[in-house]
């Protein structure tokens, strides 16, 4: 009996809280306050709160509908279950700060079983910022570039025009399957400063980093002002060739003919290189077994340095020409070099051996001054420094 007055009692309650959820309203306790705001960002009533409460589980929509009866959403279609709710309005919808005017703010609501319920209440806008933030003049130059530290094409210069203050900007590429690679701030103006802006882009191989993988990218400047309004500008970019170099003197070994010199002979040394990268690293002359003089070096040879170019070279102890490894060769002979766009290129995963010669004319500052070698990336950073350094005695 007892079992049976505890089943009665448990159905009755279960009913009683059915009964009770019916008899809530679906929608109930809607207030916007305030019902006029000024959204301007001088934080004076810049924005209005819009509280409610469901009593049944329901999907809430919010929307603005102004004088000639346009729907501006606010929230779609959200899921709620019971409880109180409040959403924050600044006046911006779409990205974009609506005009000043009087608008009826609705909130609906729609119960699972199709029951729905809607309440309206006046908002005014009036005194919001009249001026929009806007990206202009976007400019990519060039529109393909090759991020791989040869020196030719490896930067790109993104640059537009703000026509007002922005709180945040973001300037990323996307690629064809959505990915984002940010660009990293201008170094020209404090980020979001009204005016022009210029944005600096090399992939990330500057600081050793893979740049992103070739292809076609977006663009895109997004800026926002401290309203809410968000503007973006975009454009296209085109990555090809893009990778770090990599070049190794292999084994750091080098092979020296002689460790004792006359006075007016010639020391040689014998290498070999090999792109361990995945990208073609440049290089230029003058080839391997080029003779040079201690009198000499690379500009001697009309060989000028140049930013982005691999090279081997030699010095020596007492070297006071006033330039590092004044003394550079090729890293190949032009047979073994690939031409791409009128260029000599080592390719990934091809080795040479590089040849030198040395002639010793003038007397060094000591008997037995060290020789050794490098390789060179060419304004750049020394790859691999002081490689099989050995004394030499010259003998005069």
């Amino acid at each position: 009996m007892r079992v049976r007055i505890g089943q009665l009692m448990a159905v009755f309650c279960l009913l009683l809280a059915a009964t009770a959820c019916r008899s809530r309203p679906l929608l109930f306790a809607v207030k916007v306050s305030p019902s006029t705001i000024s959204p301007n960002a001088d934080g004076v009533e810049d924005v209005t709160r819009i509280s409610y409460s469901v009593g049944q589980v329901a999907r809430v929509s919010i929307y603005l509908i102004d004088s000639a009866g346009q729907h501006h959403a606010i929230r779609s279609d959200a899921d709620r279950p019971v409880g109180d709710y409040e959403s924050l309005f600044g006046g911006v919808v779409n990205n974009r700060l609506l005009p000043d005017g009087r608008y009826t703010c609705v909130v609906e609501a729609v119960s699972s079983d199709g029951q729905r319920a809607r309440v309206e209440a006046p908002l005014t806008l009036q005194g919001g910022e009249p001026n929009l933030i806007q990206v202009q003049n976007l400019n990519i130059y060039p529109t393909t570039f090759t991020p791989n530290r040869d020196g030719i094409a490896d930067r790109v210069t993104i640059a537009y025009y703000l026509t007002k203050e922005a709180t945040s900007v973001q300037v990323y590429l996307v690629s064809a399957d959505g990915s984002k690679y940010p660009i990293p701030e201008d170094k020209i103006r404090p980020m979001g400063a009204a005016g022009n802006h210029e944005h600096d882009y090399e992939g990330g191989v500057d600081l050793g980093a893979t740049p992103p993988p070739d292809g076609t990218y977006r663009v895109v400047v997004e800026a926002q002002d401290a309203v809410g309004n968000v503007d973006m500008a975009e454009g296209t970019l085109t990555i090809k060739d893009g990778g770090v170099p990599r070049v190794e003197i292999v084994n750091r070994a080098a092979q020296w003919s002689t460790r004792v010199l006359p006075l007016g002979e010639t020391l040689t040394f014998t290498c070999t290189v090999r792109n361990i990268g995945n990208v073609a690293v440049r290089t230029k002359g003058p080839p391997p077994g080029m003779l040079y003089t201690t009198e000499e070096n690379y500009n001697a040879k009309q060989a000028y340095e140049e930013p982005g170019i691999f090279r081997l070279g030699m010095d020596y102890e007492g070297n006071s020409s006033g330039r590092t490894y004044p003394f550079r060769w090729q890293l190949g002979s032009d047979e073994e070099l690939t031409v791409i766009d009128g260029q000599k290129y080592l390719l990934p995963g091809q080795t040479v051996q590089v040849v030198g010669h040395l002639k010793v004319i003038d007397k060094p500052v000591k008997v037995a001054p060290y020789y050794w070698l490098g390789l060179i990336h060419e304004q750049v950073w020394i790859v691999e420094d002081r490689v099989e350094p050995i004394p030499v005695t010259i003998g005069f």
